[in-house]
């Protein structure tokens, strides 16, 4: 049985569609509270294993456990969890009122009751006064707001969100991250969520679990993702990187990383071979810079300027920041750089 403490379980976990085996025995649990966000690339099983805790699937093998309930054949409606899909499906010719209380109607509320549960509902997501409104009339945003209100009146153990922010534009998708991060603060509601946005799992996420080809990659913290990937996959696919391969050597009390065109100091790490992770903004421009490179390309983002630089046949990504009033290097131009101590090795 699960431990206490977790309030969701997953034994083993695996789904099939024939052949396809598209979750692959995964065991994970999830803490009351907890807002755990699942990436991965397209077919990676992320959307499957959502809908398969939601009870749409059920699992090939393994078992579910809801607050200490086995749950793993039980229907949707039985499960104490609320999905909100991608494309919203909400009912166009019913008013936001009606939508929300869609689900209380089947249950067989009282109308005194279902009126307050609503009105609870529709303030925990800012949108009082929009009751008699119909889903045309509300923005992307709102429409929003009005899926995850028709999940919250019944009073769900665990949100469940399905790339709930896709159809939104960028500066919208930063407004509703920070509205469901203060929606799971405000309600402690426990909170799984599924997006393609490795940017948007970051910022939200209590902890991220990173999945491919049905596997669990890594299941951590967002910082933890992100420093220290357990895989080369995890590592690609979470941000940018440089990833050298190489090994660690010791010379004179000083531990060194050695690839093919670098040599630099690192910190008290194993000796051995691997790969030296360096994310792009770690690696410092600077005219005394112990490594020279020439600038093959770069791209401006706005906030930062980001270089292809070869040294010798590697070519590294490096930014930098605060480029207002800076020396922009050129295509061609030579350039040093210095790489901190604090790489992160993936071994071998």
């Amino acid at each position: 049985m699960p431990q206490e403490s977790s309030l969701i379980k997953l034994e083993n976990i695996s789904k099939s569609f024939g052949d396809v085996q598209a979750v692959r025995d995964i065991s994970i649990t999830i803490k009351k509270g907890e807002l755990v966000t699942f990436i991965g690339p397209s077919g990676c099983g992320k959307t499957t294993l959502l809908r398969t805790i939601a009870g749409f699937y059920t699992p090939t093998a393994g078992d579910l456990y809801l607050d200490g309930e086995r749950i793993t054949n039980l229907p949707p409606e039985k499960r104490a969890t609320g999905m909100v899909f991608q494309n919203y499906a909400l009912f166009p010719h019913m008013t936001i009122f009606e939508n929300v209380a869609y689900g209380l109607n089947q249950r067989k509320v009282t109308k005194e009751k279902k009126q307050q549960l609503v009105q609870d509902a529709l303030a925990q997501v800012q949108l009082e006064g929009y009751e008699h409104r119909k889903p045309s009339e509300l923005s992307g945003g709102q429409q929003q707001r009005v899926a995850i209100a028709r999940c919250l009146v019944l009073k769900p153990k665990v949100l469940l969100l399905d790339e709930p922010l896709s159809n939104l534009d960028a500066n919208l998708r930063m407004v509703m991250r920070d509205e469901i991060r203060r929606l799971k603060e405000e309600l402690d509601l426990t909170i799984i969520f599924v997006t393609h946005d490795q940017e948007e799992a970051l910022s939200i996420s209590d902890r991220v679990m990173v999945l491919n080809d049905g596997s669990l990659q890594q299941l951590a913290k967002p910082e933890s993702i992100y420093q220290r990937p357990l895989n080369e996959f995890v590592a690609n696919f979470v941000g940018h990187a440089n990833l050298l391969s190489g090994y660690v050597q010791k010379e004179n009390e000083e531990y060194l990383f050695v690839s093919k065109d670098l040599k630099f100091t690192v910190e008290d790490i194993e000796v051995g071979n691997g790969l030296a992770l360096i994310r792009p903004e770690m690696i410092h421009i600077n005219q005394e810079g112990s490594i020279k490179g020439t600038v093959h390309n770069r791209v401006y983002h706005g906030n930062s300027m980001r270089y292809e630089v070869k040294v010798g046949d590697t070519v590294l990504l490096a930014d930098d920041y605060n480029v207002f009033g800076k020396y922009l290097y050129t295509k061609g131009q030579s350039i040093r750089l210095d790489i901190p101590q604090q790489v992160h090795l993936i071994a071998d």
